[in-house]
């Protein structure tokens, strides 16, 4: 797509690619949860992601996170240190995506790969991915009935 309409679509379309790698990383972690010494991988993009925000905001007056009003009281909010963050760390490469270890608590074969953590992670993914590909499907669906459509 490529921005094909505007930088919303721009966004949405790197969140997708962005969760479709780390999607990517679970299988693999998955396939290799009884290989030995294998490290369990993970991608971070959300920094990515929340850095293409601001500069499509800064692009348009310089708009941040909004303080009041409907998208306020959507924004992320963590009240408590256990709450996960919106903001995620340790970003490097062009498509968003970083390989890392994901699981320090090694296993006595050295595999850092942890069935429950994967799975989680494998459906907050899918869950994500889901919402995004519905904000992509409003979007064209729009632009379909201001082209004329039914």
């Amino acid at each position: 797509m490529s921005g094909l309409i505007d930088p919303t679509t721009s966004v949405l379309e790197q969140a997708l690619d962005g969760l479709s790698s780390r999607q990517a990383a679970i299988s693999s972690n998955l396939a290799n949860i009884d290989t030995p010494g294998y490290q369990a991988q993970t991608v971070d993009f959300e920094t990515a992601l929340q850095r293409e925000v601001q500069a499509f905001g800064a692009g348009f007056g310089g708009a941040e996170a909004p303080s009041a009003g409907p998208s306020a009281d959507m924004a992320m909010r963590t009240t408590d240190p256990r709450h996960y963050s919106s903001v995620a760390s340790n970003f490097s490469s062009s498509t968003g995506a970083n390989s890392s270890t994901a699981n320090e608590n090694l296993r006595n074969d050295s595999n850092t790969v942890d069935l429950e953590t994967e799975m989680t992670a494998l459906t907050e993914t899918q869950i994500k991915y889901s919402a995004v590909s519905r904000l992509i499907t409003g979007k064209f669906d729009q632009i379909y009935t201001v082209l004329g459509g039914h």
